[in-house]
């Protein structure tokens, strides 16, 4: 519950002695003040009723301006805090002003709109997710950037967690969405930056194991005997290309062109970062090419391939598709497929791992390392956008190397032991 007094600033005294007149507004133990734009002479003042002592001039007309004033005050306080408790005290004093505060859930959503040809189809889907979670979070049609604070962070955290029991990760990714509108806002000073309740918050963010096959793995996955030109043969090719070709993300494999590969290099555009990257393929991914570029050829019964055409036969779209919806919605299709029949050639190949197509990215960065390439040019090839992401693979050659050391430390120890 807000309480409102009305009182003169005796600290703002002008030249003529005059003391300005102002509500004082209280609510949970933060105060705000708001200037009525009105001086009265500081010994007319009743601090026990709050207003002028009869005998002042203009006594009854002040007097009646101030009730008038304080009584609109405690109306506007009063139904903005039956609509919501959470409403702030920032919003009820930019309501009685009679200035219109601006609603965050109004800018999201018009940023959501703005960059629809900029963000990803992923993207877009997680914006519209959070915004939503927002809303239900919240329960007003309205969210004031002012009640955009830490004690709101924390509690839409809480909800997270606890209501719709996230994973911490996914936390990490929402708040960070959030975080990018409000450094928009700020940009169109909106906010204040001082007010950005993330220079007080921290995302966390909990560290996932990253599987990967080893040489001998891998070698079990490429040499399982399957029928030729069926769903799981060319699933086993795509991962075992990308465990070879610099860890390709699939996204990128699916979409792979003829036109995009010279008989020796692959230049396209990584959908994830959209930028441009030219990959020299080492004997083991032009051999799986050839296979493509002879079976094209057989299926079309001549020797010329469209260079517009797919390399790789599993994404079930037009290859001149240009809807951005229709083509996300095919390559998660032939993702999920993907990985259902990784798992299964998991358990042919006995790998007791849990094999998802990225794990070819791990695989490459892991064994490019492990055979000596420098970590920048690992980082290059894997498209990071900084050598940060890729120094993870090297925390997990380091703690493979000290799994080896031990192994011949153990077997050292069996030894001296007899």
């Amino acid at each position: 519950m807000t309480s409102i007094k009305i009182f003169p600033k005796m600290n703002k005294i002008n030249k003529y002695g005059h003391a300005p007149i102002y509500l004082r507004l209280i609510k949970n133990r933060r105060i705000k003040y708001l200037a009525l734009d009105i001086h009265i002479d500081p010994k007319d003042w009743n601090e026990e009723i709050c207003k002028l002592n009869p005998d002042a001039n203009n006594a009854e007309q002040i007097n009646s301006y101030l009730e008038i004033k304080e009584a609109e005050a405690q109306n506007t306080a009063l139904e903005m805090e039956i609509k919501s408790n959470l409403v702030s005290l920032y919003n009820i004093k930019t309501k009685i002003k009679g200035v219109k505060p601006v609603d965050f859930f109004a800018f999201f959503e018009k940023r959501i709109q703005e960059r629809d040809e900029e963000l990803s189809i992923g993207s877009l889907r997680r914006y519209k997710s959070v915004l939503k979670k927002l809303r239900n979070f919240s329960g007003n049609e309205q969210l004031y950037f002012d009640e955009l604070n830490v004690l709101f962070i924390r509690r839409f955290q809480n909800h997270l967690t606890d209501d719709l029991h996230n994973h911490i990760n996914t936390i990490q990714s929402n708040l960070k969405v959030i975080r990018a509108v409000i450094t928009d806002a700020i940009a169109e000073e909106l906010m204040p930056i001082e007010k950005n309740p993330f220079n007080r918050i921290k995302i966390k963010y909990q560290k996932t194991s990253r599987e990967f096959l080893l040489d001998d793995e891998l070698e079990r996955f490429e040499k399982l005997k399957l029928e030729e030109d069926t769903s799981i043969f060319h699933h086993r090719n795509i991962y075992v290309f990308s465990a070879y070709s610099a860890g390709i993300r699939i996204s990128d494999l699916l979409t792979l062109r003829w036109k995009n590969f010279d008989g020796k290099h692959l230049f396209f555009n990584i959908r994830k970062n959209q930028e441009d990257i030219s990959i020299k393929l080492p004997n083991k991914s032009l051999e799986i090419l050839n296979y493509y570029k002879c079976l094209a050829e057989s299926k079309n019964c001549e020797a010329f391939i469209e260079p517009e055409s797919f390399i790789f036969p599993l994404l079930k779209i037009a290859p001149n598709e240009t809807d951005r919806l229709t083509i996300h919605n095919g390559i998660s299709s032939a993702t999920a497929y993907t990985n259902k029949s990784l798992r299964l050639l998991a358990k042919k190949a006995k790998i007791c791992k849990n094999i998802s197509f990225h794990t070819a990215r791990h695989s490459w960065a892991v064994r490019a390392l492990q055979k000596g390439m420098r970590i920048e040019y690992v980082s290059k090839l894997m498209g990071h956008s900084s050598v940060t992401h890729t120094e993870v693979y090297a925390k997990i050659l380091n703690q493979e190397l000290d799994k080896a050391m031990d192994v011949f430390n153990a077997s050292i120890e069996k030894l001296c032991s007899h």
